[in-house]
């Protein structure tokens, strides 16, 4: 009976070995798959890019376009005048409401300038008075 203990113990640590040792040539292998799949890779690319490269590459310039054109802008301005809210304008013109809210600040800080700018356009006769 004493010797089982010790026999048992030498089974559990050949099985780990051997567990060990499969991982470890399991790993090895998935290791050269993916070496030879990524160089396999890296040939086809390199051979992409050197065989279909044009002389220049043609670059396509789209123009940014604006969010809200001027029509929408001014039936816009018309219905926030008319004392309609930004929720309504918004929905009318099927524009985002992000968009209405930030020409209402332009329109406001527009005016704020003007407002600004309006006494020194005056002549200095009419300032006088």
């Amino acid at each position: 009976m004493i010797w089982l203990l010790p026999l048992l113990t030498a089974l559990g640590l050949v099985a780990c070995l051997g567990l060990f040792l499969s991982l470890k040539a399991e790993l090895s292998a998935r290791v050269r798959d993916n070496e030879d799949r990524l160089a396999s890779m890296l040939n086809r690319l390199d051979s992409a890019t050197v065989n279909d490269a044009p002389d220049e590459w043609e670059t396509t310039v789209i123009p940014l376009r604006s969010g809200i054109n001027l029509n929408r802008r001014g039936q816009a301005v018309r219905l926030l005048r008319r004392g309609e809210n930004v929720a309504h304008v918004a929905a009318a013109l099927a524009v985002p409401r992000a968009e209405i809210e930030l020409l209402i600040r332009v329109q406001e800080m527009t005016a704020q300038r003007a407002a600004e700018a309006a006494p020194s356009l005056l002549p200095k006769s009419i300032e006088s008075i």
